[in-house]
């Protein structure tokens, strides 16, 4: 089949069917419409006139900020809202302060075994009453006593550090006795005692981590459902939405729960789907991570609207108003609509000519692209609108980087033009147009250091694609520390988007070119890890894959080397200060290494060793271990076996600050407060024949916590245990 012809089937394909007048005038709003939103309004003189030019704009939906203030503040807001037909969506803070003052109960209990006393246990459902239902239900009571405006109420979870206005505060789970007891009952083993700083551990033992999990994320689905039902009798068509970091790249995923699929699980039905006003979206706007978003959800039977966002304010990047316009309208095409937050009123009642912001003399070009964007949408009809940029790839070979490429017999092989196939994109891919089994593309690239790399490429997902796995040499490379086989990659999805970065696996590589070779290893027969060898649990759907194509956007090679597979942590110790005091302050550990010790830890608590495990690339992440995460510091243990005495270079990264000890001896120390890379540093340590002792210390003022380890070690001459001699 002629690449012509396969472009225009796929576009085809991709068109959404006419729907009639008479039945689009049936719809819902959202659905009719589209959500066309703007943010904020407030009850100022400013943000009440500007309600009648938000809807000649075309915007039919606001967000205003009511953050814990009683919705009276807000009536000329709302008066003006419901003459002007301006639909409201009231955005308040996730804040459980007041409950848990008044609720000395049950707490969150990290996995080291301690509660927090400023976060609440997630399968507490008077807390969720008291922090979700109280609120919506004051406000849907507003809606049924004559005020249409109000539509919605958005909470913001952000994870602002120390704010406590999170979904319980945390993204892990957690270990409290009401949490572990009600699992262990219903598995049937509630006659069994664990101890609190033990039940991570016994989970993963006893391979129940992911059933606990998914307890958990059952219990707090069925509360908020039970919530929604009590909102339904008051205002059927009330909205409940969040700002969410919903889609998380595969190839970024560690330790992070979807809190927000919670919301959505429990608080969205078909009648009134729960709102996603997407922040992730705002430097790039609508991009395919949207749509493999809206995929995921959907496979999973979610009732949601995905809502692209959009940063007027500068950030990482500045928009003009010929981009982002363009913009917003493949995203309300594509999906569910737009969002802006655009910061300050002058900026949308600037008259011509007037500075202001960063659009500087261009204000009316704002508003002349969206009243006109908004306009197309309302009436559904298509405008000229430019392929939009694709986020950057950063620390890759693109396309033109690959030399040698190679195809399978009776295959095609091509550069395609997204385009080409109806998306709104900018760049292409190398595509395989397979037909069978066993098919495959490859290529070559010259490796100049000898080392373990970790090796991920940007994939193209679509209904015609299989599963894929990496051949580096005509060997399949490694999945995890100590050699497994790489799993193969599953590319089917309902829709066709650009690459998504996604980790093939692993490989020692030496000094020279080396082939590259992605073949496609079939379908699976029906969900389930019987699938097949090696591809792992499939999903259903996979088996309604109608091709063998394999696209390429780009590859990424990075040095992981061979590290540590599990640690000794103990903490948390305090760091509380401008200067980060922990760092310098001289803990138990700094002056002897007693693992079964118990220390005094921050706020006088006690704290002892536990055991910890690193990621394939050497990530050990120590949040989850935690229930103090803030102003805080740790210490990592683990011994590395050398055969030889001298010198070798250490490569690590943390977050935030810290300092490195081998034997007993600084190698290495900085007090910085920054994000955790592979490689920030490289310094050197004088290691001894046989055992060493390494000790790294960390500290933490909040967000991420954890570090990168390893040495230099092309050979795979070194050997790591958590016991002073050795296993």
């Amino acid at each position: 089949m002629r690449p012509c012809l396969i472009a225009l089937l796929l576009a085809v394909m991709l068109t959404p069917p006419a729907v009639s007048a008479k039945e689009k005038a049936k719809e819902p709003w959202f659905r009719r419409e589209k959500v066309r939103c703007i943010s904020y309004l407030d009850a100022s003189e400013e943000g009440v006139g500007f309600v009648p030019k938000a809807r000649a704009m075309g915007f039919n939906c606001a967000l205003a900020m009511l953050a814990g203030a009683p919705p009276e503040r807000l009536m000329p807001l709302i008066k003006a809202a419901d003459k002007a037909g301006l639909r409201l969506v009231l955005v308040d803070y996730f804040d459980a302060s007041k409950y848990l003052a008044q609720e000395p109960g049950r707490r969150f209990v990290a996995a080291d075994g301690r509660a927090a006393p400023h976060l609440a246990c997630p399968t507490d459902e008077k807390y969720w009453e008291s922090v979700v239902g109280q609120r919506a239900l004051e406000l849907a009571e507003l809606r049924r006593a004559g005020h249409p405006s109000v539509c919605g109420l958005l909470f913001d979870i952000e994870d602002y550090a120390g704010r406590g206005d999170l979904p319980c505060g945390s993204l892990w789970l957690c270990y409290c006795d009401q949490c572990f007891g009600a699992f262990m009952r219903s598995v049937g083993k509630g006659e069994q005692t664990v101890a609190a700083s033990e039940r991570q551990s016994w989970l993963s033992e006893n391979e129940l981590l992911e059933n606990y999990l998914k307890f958990q994320d059952n219990s707090v689905a069925t509360i908020l459902s039970n919530i929604r039902k009590q909102i339904d009798e008051v205002a059927p068509d009330f909205m409940l939405a969040i700002y969410p970091w919903v889609y998380v790249e595969p190839a970024e995923r560690k330790s992070r729960i979807a809190w927000d699929i919670r919301f959505v699980r429990g608080l969205g039905t078909e009648r009134v789907p729960f709102l996603l006003l997407d922040e992730r979206t705002y430097v790039w706007g609508y991009d395919p991570a949207m749509e493999r978003q809206r995929a995921d959800l959907k496979s999973q039977g979610l009732n949601f609207l995905a809502v692209t966002g959009f940063n007027v304010v500068p950030a990482e990047r500045v928009w003009w108003p010929e981009e982002m316009a363009p913009s917003a309208y493949w995203a309300s095409r594509r999906s569910d609509g737009y969002w802006i937050y655009v910061g300050d009123w002058p900026l949308l009642r600037a008259a011509p000519g007037e500075v202001y912001g960063i659009f500087g003399d261009r204000p009316e070009a704002w508003v002349k692209q969206f009243t006109a964007v908004n306009a197309a949408l309302a009436s559904g009809k298509a405008v000229e609108a430019p392929p939009l940029p694709l986020p950057p790839i950063e620390r890759c070979f693109q396309l033109t980087d690959l030399y040698g490429p190679k195809h399978s017999p009776g295959t095609k092989m091509f550069v395609r033009r997204w385009t080409e196939i109806g998306l709104p994109w900018q760049g292409g891919e190398l595509v395989l147009l397979g037909a069978r089994k066993g098919d495959w593309l490859s290529f070559q690239r010259p490796v100049r250091r000898p080392d373990c790399y970790e090796i991920s490429a940007w994939l193209t997902a679509g209904p015609d694609r299989p599963v894929v796995r990496l051949y580096v040499d005509d060997k399949p490379v490694d999945a995890g520390l100590w050699g497994q086989a790489g799993e193969a990659i599953d590319l089917y999805q309902s829709i066709t988007t650009p690459g998504e970065r996604v980790v093939l696996g692993y490989a020692d590589l030496g000094s020279g070119d080396h082939t590259f070779r992605l073949v496609a290893e079939g379908k699976p027969a029906r969900p389930g890890p019987e699938a097949g060898p090696g591809i792992g649990p499939a999903r259903p759907g996979n088996e309604r894959s109608k091709g063998y194509g394999i696209g390429l956007r780009a590859i990424r090679m990075e040095r992981v080397g061979h590290p540590p597979e599990s640690w000794w942590v103990v903490g948390p110790f305090d760091n509380t200060g401008e200067d980060r005091p922990g760092y310098d302050a001289v803990y138990p550990p700094e002056r002897e290494i007693k693992l079964g010790a118990a220390y005094p830890g921050k706020g006088g608590q006690p704290v002892r060793w536990q055991r910890a495990a690193a990621t394939r690339d050497g990530y050990l992440d120590l949040v989850p271990l935690f229930s103090e995460k803030k102003d805080a510091a740790a210490y990592c243990l683990t011994y590395a076996y050398s055969p030889s005495e001298g010198p070798r270079t250490v490569i690590l990264g943390c977050d935030d600050g810290g300092k490195l000890f081998v034997n007993g001896q600084l190698v290495w120390g900085e007090n910085v407060a920054r994000s955790a890379e592979r490689q920030q540093n490289q310094p050197t340590a004088q290691l001894r024949r046989g055992w060493n002792e390494i000790l790294f210390k960390v500290t933490q003022t909040g967000g991420a916590w954890g570090i990168y380890f390893r040495f230099y070690d092309p050979k795979r001459e070194m050997r790591y245990s958590t016991a002073p001699g050795g296993d």
